[in-house]
């Protein structure tokens, strides 16, 4: 029984600093006090360093000589890595979903972006409704080896803990452009937009990259 209490408390203390990470309350390069954060989350050290275990798998946090365990601060260079992976999976996740897409697939999509449409787009909610938007289509594809490759890589983990990296209004248009051509049903017209929208910023990457 003490082993399953304490594995529920590992799980839940994985989840709540998974969500500090993303949300930036534990900023990437952070030196992560444990003893600090164990009494923030009200548990022991235990099943803390478990859940600081599975995100050390996950890539979001990284042992470093002379500092313990820190925040993973990505590169640029490993930024336009995981972009590379991402445009090529998720180009052919978003062609399959187009050819079984649904009415209600659309509309769960659009329902996504509807409360940012009025005005302004509060940042935080923004991001968790992209990366649901995103991992939707994955899910829905219809190819579970690809999904699977998309979890077992941590991709859209590490994508989720880099934040926004363009202005939200900006993105939004071309969220709802390849929810168009989703409805459309035009598997080329999704793919080609998919694309566009994940390389504008690979290439914002590359630019700072270059002017370095």
């Amino acid at each position: 029984m003490a082993k399953i209490f304490n594995n529920e408390l590992s799980l839940q203390a994985y989840k709540e600093v998974r969500e500090m990470i993303i949300s930036k309350k534990l900023a990437p390069g952070q030196k992560i006090v444990q003893d600090k954060l164990a009494e923030n989350l009200g548990i022991s050290r235990t099943p803390l360093r478990s859940a600081l275990q599975m995100l050390e798998g996950e890539g979001l946090i990284e042992s470093a000589p002379k500092k313990g365990v820190i925040v993973k601060e990505f590169s640029n260079h490993e930024i336009v890595e995981i972009y590379d992976c991402r445009i090529a999976l998720e180009r052919t996740a978003v062609g399959l979903f187009a050819d079984r897409v649904s009415d209600s697939d659309i509309e769960k999509l659009r329902s996504l972006f509807e409360p940012f449409l009025k005005g302004d787009i509060d940042d935080f909610e923004y991001q968790k409704a992209d990366a649901e938007f995103h991992d939707y289509m994955i899910r829905n594809s219809g190819n579970s080896f690809l999904h699977r490759i998309f979890q077992q890589s941590n991709l859209l983990v590490c994508i989720d803990s880099l934040g926004l990296l363009r202005p939200s209004k900006e993105t939004l248009t071309e969220h709802i452009e390849i929810i168009d051509a989703l409805e459309k049903r035009d598997a080329n017209l999704a793919e080609s937009l998919i694309v566009s929208h994940l390389d504008i910023t690979k290439q914002l990457i590359l630019n700072e990259i270059n002017e370095h």
